[in-house]
């Protein structure tokens, strides 16, 4: 008599564990589902196969950011050495490549360590080439791969002929054009491929216009950190009107100086040091510097420049193993993880 409501109750309870059960598979079969659109849609995101960034990809979301459309006429000048009190330049990382499909070996060195020791969210390279080539960027396409934060994205450009009607004299010229017109559609960071990034730069995305600007010495344009609606990133592009085609850095880097920083030098945040764009030839490749990781956040590489006095012309993942100058540990530790000789 006892044991059919004990019966009848554990029916009861065991019904009620199945019908838990169920919903409970249901909702993880649910979660599992999202989960995977969610990778196939971020994987789809993190392609390097170049197209042009248009404003109905989700990806654009990292663009168009919270401050998109500050105007600095409204602020007063001193936010350039005080800085806002929060970030206002994007998580962008803007390279260009031009001309050339390959990549150098000094550039994946750069991205390495920007993605080593910054972290942006997003990593663009803008390239005239719809396909670009060669191991290095192997590498690259398999980083983009293994990152979980960073997204690297190839953003397919056309490289420009004129500016203001006048014909740029190289593809160097024209390259110093495409990055102020990156900057004024994007804002961010703009790095050379030849920009070792040291630490984060994350501290100066508080500024309207960070930039390096050596004591006695014209801008660098190196390294460029600031918002799309900077002031002093419009009268930069529009000196060009200017332009002189014969004359390597007149406008890219004399020009906006005298006419512009030296008479409002707080239209930027002035770096004189720590983003290393002064002559470091002989500290990367005839020193060994042991301060090197903490004296700066960027490091302008310079590999052009050096004597090849010590017998390598092209720096590769093999000789930088036991290239006992500062260079050595700044590659070795974008590449291996480890400043110290590996051979």
């Amino acid at each position: 008599m006892i044991l059919l409501p004990i019966r009848r109750l554990l029916s009861y309870d065991c019904g009620r564990l199945f019908i838990k059960a169920r919903k409970v598979t249901i909702l993880l079969l649910t979660l599992f589902f999202v989960f995977s659109i969610l990778r196939i849609i971020t994987q789809h995101y993190r392609t390097t196969t170049s197209t042009t960034l248009n404003s109905t990809e989700p990806l654009w979301n990292l663009i168009e950011y919270q401050y998109g459309n500050i105007h600095f006429d409204d602020h007063d000048g001193t936010k350039n050495e005080t800085g806002f009190d929060v970030s206002i330049v994007p998580d962008i990382v803007h390279y260009i490549q031009l001309k050339n499909p390959y990549l150098e070996f000094v550039t994946l060195i750069s991205i390495m360590s920007t993605l080593r020791h910054h972290r942006p969210r997003l990593l663009l390279i803008h390239s005239d080439r719809k396909v670009l080539r060669g191991k290095y960027w192997d590498q690259v396409k398999q980083l983009n791969k293994t990152q979980t934060y960073t997204i690297i994205r190839l953003n397919h450009i056309k490289q420009p002929k004129y500016i203001f009607g006048k014909k740029l004299s190289s593809v160097y010229h024209a390259s110093d054009i495409v990055r102020l017109r990156v900057l004024q559609q994007f804002g961010g960071i703009y790095l050379d491929n030849d920009v070792y990034v040291v630490r984060s730069l994350h501290r100066f995305r508080v500024f309207e216009f960070a930039i390096g600007w050596p004591e006695d010495q014209f801008l660098g344009t190196q390294v460029l950190i600031c918002h799309r609606n900077a002031r002093f990133l419009k009268l930069w592009y529009e000196s060009y009107r200017e332009y002189k085609p014969t004359l390597w850095y007149y406008n890219a880097g004399e020009l906006p100086t005298t006419k512009f920083l030296e008479k409002q030098p707080n239209l930027v945040h002035r770096e004189k040091i720590q983003f290393g764009v002064h002559y470091l030839v002989d500290m990367l490749y005839e020193e060994q510097n042991p301060f090197w990781d903490k004296m700066y956040y960027a490091i302008h590489m310079l590999a052009r420049h050096r004597s090849h006095s010590d017998g390598i012309v092209y720096f590769n993942e093999d000789n930088i193993k036991d290239y006992n100058r500062t260079f050595g540990q700044m590659a070795r530790l974008a590449y291996y993880g480890s400043k110290n000789i590996l051979k």
